[in-house]
């Protein structure tokens, strides 16, 4: 039989053991199904329907590398696609939170708040001590102001589970003054994937994906789920409504509305 559309679900994970001030976890919500959707084999019911949300844990910290803007750039600050420090997380202003990924090789998002005809960015990857450099590239900016992805290709020496890693990415916002440049830092870590949420993983869509990433704690696989979804599908607003709906439930308000322009190296 067909749901009704006024159906509303909603399903949290609460861990028992210990008070909940100490470990904060994911919750999803599924409200007003516009159509009735069957689980695939191994998602075991954990759909999206028109709500994402994502409660942070209580993150490790690393140090911070300031971000900066040079000479003729537009007056804006470009910034990773991570939730915000929390209080309890750091023990200072030179620490930044470490996201977690399960992906040996991530795709990485920051926000392009302006317009930059011809602009080009370069995303770096280095060691936790950031001594040294693991991955470099270079690539033209669609010149669109919006959410930009970069993919670490598998030519890449896989991240290690375990491992925190420094990236930074920077834009050149005048070719012909390469000295002129926006720039941005964050820190992410591979973790290993339970076995169990790893099979529902390989039998779901992109949209499952994103809600089981979600329920596992997983930031960076969460977003790029759904990123990935939001460029190809930009008009679809179920897509849309899970993308503000995300972004609201870690406090990136800011970046509800913004479109996903690019994902380079697809």
């Amino acid at each position: 039989m067909k749901p009704s559309t006024s159906f509303k679900i909603t399903i949290a994970t609460v861990l028992a053991a210990g008070f909940l001030g100490t470990s904060v976890l994911p919750v999803l919500a599924l409200s007003r199904f516009s159509q009735a959707r069957q689980p695939s084999s191994g998602s075991q019911g954990i759909l999206v329907a028109g709500r994402l949300g994502f409660r942070v844990r209580v993150r490790p910290s690393r140090f911070r590398v300031g971000g900066f803007a040079r000479g003729s750039c537009p007056p804006v600050t470009i910034a990773p696609v991570t939730p915000p420090t929390r209080p309890e997380e750091t023990a200072s202003d030179e620490e930044a939170p470490v996201d977690s990924t399960a992906s040996a090789h991530p795709t990485l998002f920051v926000n392009i708040p302006a317009e930059m005809p011809g602009a080009t960015a370069q995303l770096t990857l280095q060691n936790e001590a950031g001594e040294q450099e693991l991955y470099s590239t270079k690539f033209t900016l669609t010149g669109k102001p919006g959410i930009v992805g970069i993919r670490i290709p598998e030519s890449v020496p896989p991240l290690q589970v375990g491992q925190k890693y420094l990236w930074q990415v920077s834009v050149v916002c005048n070719a012909n003054k390469p000295q002129d440049r926006l720039s941005t830092m964050s820190w992410v870590e591979r973790v290993a994937l339970d076995p169990t949420v790893a099979s529902q993983i390989n039998q779901a869509t992109l949209r499952e994906k994103s809600a089981i990433y979600a329920e596992a704690g997983i930031w960076q696989d969460t977003l790029s789920s759904l990123a990935e979804l939001r460029l190809s599908n930009p008009n679809d607003q179920s897509v849309a409504q899970d993308w503000a709906s995300l972004m609201q439930s870690v406090n990136l308000q800011d970046f509800a509305n913004k479109p996903v322009v690019q994902i380079a190296g697809n």
